[in-house]
């Protein structure tokens, strides 16, 4: 079926309609089994355009920023309790004076090394105007909003410069209650941001109808801005100014729709608005050169002063268009962070966009309004404030999260043809007396890692050299078939899909509302992996959990072609559902490096007598540069003793070591499944 059309806007203040008749194309089609849409074909020659925003950059060591505490460490400036002097500023600078007057967005690059330990503030980070002495923004940094330990975060502060020629001076107060790094401190200037919206609306209104606009988004995670085009066999042009766009795809653009900078949350209405008015999300700074010739677009919708919070907007979202909507379908993302990205996705869709957090009062009751009115089998796509809160949040009402906020092309992927060539798995090795041991490499669940920092890894040379476990989505089907596609038909006989948690989407189906809904997760998993090839599935129950006995009886009842699940109760050890399907702990459900990977086979392997098998499953986090080099090192240290094997065998095994069929296959898909 077609996406259903939205209402009309209705508020009080709006400029007039001004409909133009736009060209009969494509249409993006949802059928009922889809978990999510399917775009029309992509075009053979894609219009490449850059799109990232201009900044300004201090390193946290560099000459630019002065320190009252702290000391210089390799690529950062660090700070650790009991050395370093606390309650002091840690970072203050550079007293720029370049930056332009008007809205712009500060960002504080930054990482401790323990996340769980307490909620004990860490830092303020501020932006001061040291012309005038007045503080421009502040906020207080606790533990528990770094998501990651050992990983950098980015933390923003908008703020406004009142005239042109300011002093401005970033500035990080630290509080001495844990170890903090800072990579470095910046500005990104609110003009390029106002790009950035302009363009991925350019790219959802285009897309929508025959995806032809493909942009390159990338950052140091990123994969290069020609690789997936070469991947998928596209051909590209390259506009001189991505300006030029606007002109060669005007006659489908009907006008603008104008955000209001005082409150940021009107982007994600625009956006949900912008696909039924064929409009561009364009802010104030641009108006007069979209209004101007060449473009002469005419200003459709205002926004500005229509809202006085960000629960206003999307309490107007929710009672006014939510109900016309497919609500099949739900997007989070920050507009003060996410100005691109996944926004082409969700303008091509007319979806819902919004940003609410479950911890915070009045956004939680009304995230549970958009929840609670969501059909079974509903996804939420982008991502969310906080990464437990939000998936717990969602699972409780029989919704899965599917990771996506950074993913930068969907459309042109989501358009690529959907037949799936699965490439059959190599015989399963003969059962000893060994410690064998399954590497896996974690979050290919999130869309915009299968795009991104995957895709670079996958060019690692010591890829196939050992074998490695890849988590991807199932989801893949719809939203990258030619990217599961060109990862099977490059993958060698080490290299093993699997499902990335916990199906098909992030979930925890422990907190699933009940088993009806449970069924129809874990019934519609077994189809996608069916149909993408996967038999193993990483089942996440919050971060550290296991999986509940009526979870896994559920699997083993209903997804009758898995060989296994891991689960991420570290050590917890082996499990087997209704006699039939084995889940086996992880040994480590998130190693950093090669030593904690070490370290956990050994604890794993600890009191081994060689007269029986053992079974010891690593999963390892990409973010810190855990490599297929990372994996060969690791597994060149280990003694003969050991066997490393791909995660689908060390199912097999496991089940030929517990008297269970070793390759048991699945109802109606005999025929996929000898393939395997």
């Amino acid at each position: 079926m077609n996406l259903p059309t939205k209402p009309s806007v209705k508020m009080a203040v709006i400029l007039p309609l001004l409909l133009f008749a736009l060209p009969s194309m494509a249409q993006v089609t949802w059928p009922s089994g889809q978990l999510l849409p399917s775009f029309p074909a992509s075009a053979q020659t894609q219009d490449l355009i850059i799109l990232r925003e201009t900044s300004s950059r201090w390193q946290g060591e560099g000459p630019e920023l002065s320190h009252n505490t702290g000391r210089l460490e390799t690529d950062g400036w660090l700070c650790q309790t009991g050395i370093d002097q606390a309650n002091q500023h840690m970072i203050y600078g550079p007293y720029n004076t370049t930056l332009p007057a008007g809205p712009n967005v500060a960002e504080f690059r930054m990482k401790v090394d323990n996340n769980t330990a307490n909620d004990d503030p860490v830092v303020d980070i501020d932006v001061r105007n040291a012309t005038t002495g007045q503080v421009l923004a502040s906020q207080t940094i606790t533990r528990l909003q770094f998501p990651v330990a050992g990983n950098y975060t980015n933390f923003t502060l908008p703020f406004t410069i009142p005239a042109d020629n300011q002093s401005i001076e970033l500035r990080v107060y630290w509080y001495g209650t844990s170890y903090t790094k800072v990579d470095w401190v910046g500005v990104q200037q609110n003009s390029s941001s106002a790009e950035m919206y302009l363009f991925a609306s350019l790219k959802g209104i285009v897309n929508k109808t025959g995806p032809r606009i493909f942009s390159y988004e990338g950052d140091a995670f990123a994969e290069g801005q020609y690789t997936w085009l070469e991947s998928l066999g596209l051909d590209w042009n390259e506009p001189a100014d991505k300006w030029d766009l606007i002109t060669k795809y005007r006659n489908e653009i009907s006008g603008l729709i104008v955000y209001d900078p005082a409150q940021i949350h009107t982007v994600n209405l625009a956006t949900m608005l912008a696909e039924d008015q064929g409009a561009l999300i364009a802010s104030p700074l641009l108006l007069s050169r979209l209004t101007s010739a060449p473009y002469n677009l005419p200003v459709l919708l205002d926004l500005r002063g229509q809202f006085s919070s960000k629960l206003q907007v999307y309490q107007t979202l929710f009672d006014t268009y939510w109900p016309n909507l497919d609500q099949r379908l739900l997007i989070g993302l920050n507009p003060d962070i996410h100005k691109a990205a996944l926004r082409e996705y969700a303008t091509a869709l007319g979806a819902a966009v919004i940003w609410l957090d479950p911890e915070v009062s009045g956004e939680s009751e009304l995230l549970n309004s958009f929840l609670s009115s969501m059909p079974n089998g509903a996804n939420y796509m982008g991502w969310w404030p906080e990464e437990e809160p939000g998936v717990q949040r969602a699972s409780s009402y029989g919704i899965a999260t599917i990771a996506s906020d950074w993913a930068t092309n969907l459309t042109v992927h989501s358009g690529m043809p959907r037949a799936i060539n699965i490439k059959p798995a190599p015989p399963k090795p003969a059962l000893q007396n060994k410690l064998y041991v399954a590497f896996i490499i974690s979050d290919g669940d999130n869309l915009q890692y299968v795009e991104h920092l995957m895709r670079k890894i996958w060019g690692n040379s010591d890829r196939g050299a050992v074998p490695i476990g890849w988590t991807l989505s199932p989801a893949m089907l719809d939203a990258m078939p030619g990217a599961l596609n060109y990862y099977y038909e490059s993958a060698t006989d080490n290299d093993n899909l699997i499902s990335g948690p916990s199906g098909y989407g992030y979930a925890y189906p422990n907190s699933w509302p009940g088993q009806n809904q449970l069924n129809q997760f874990v019934m519609k998993t077994e189809d996608y992996n069916q149909r993408a090839g996967f038999r193993v599935i990483t089942i996440w129950n919050t971060i550290t959990g296991g999986i509940d006995q009526n979870v896994g009886q559920t699997f083993a009842s209903l997804a009758p072609s898995l060989l296994g699940l891991t689960a991420q109760n570290t050590g917890g050890g082996l499990t087997i559902y209704d006699n039939k399907l084995p889940g086996m702990a992880l040994s480590c459900n998130y190693c950093t490096n090669e030593q904690a990977m070490k370290d956990h086979i050994a604890t794993a392997a600890s009191g081994w007598n060689g007269n029986e098998p053992r079974f010891i499953i690593i999963q390892a986090q990409p973010w810190n540069n855990v490599t297929p080099t990372s994996f060969k090192n690791v597994a060149e240290s280990l003694s003969e003793d050991y066997e490393v094997v791909r995660p689908d065998h060390i199912f097999q095994l496991i089940r030929e070591a517990n008297n269970l069929p070793a390759d048991k296959k699945g109802k109606g898909h005999t025929h996929r499944n000898k393939r395997l």
